[in-house]
């Protein structure tokens, strides 16, 4: 068997990336997470607000 291989110190991955599609795929995760955010908000809100502070 060989005993010169040698693990590679750098591995460099060029790739060819549309950072104005990323960019809207991004903004478009954002804003379902903050649609979902805002709608359990509202009810959670509602049922802590009946609680009293002891």
């Amino acid at each position: 068997m060989g005993g010169n291989y040698k693990e590679p110190t750098n591995v460099s991955i060029w790739a060819n990336i549309d950072f104005d599609k990323v960019k809207h795929r991004i903004n478009t995760v954002n804003f379902k997470i903050q649609q979902v955010i805002q709608k359990y908000e509202l009810p959670t809100r509602v049922i802590n607000s009946g609680k009293r502070n002891n």
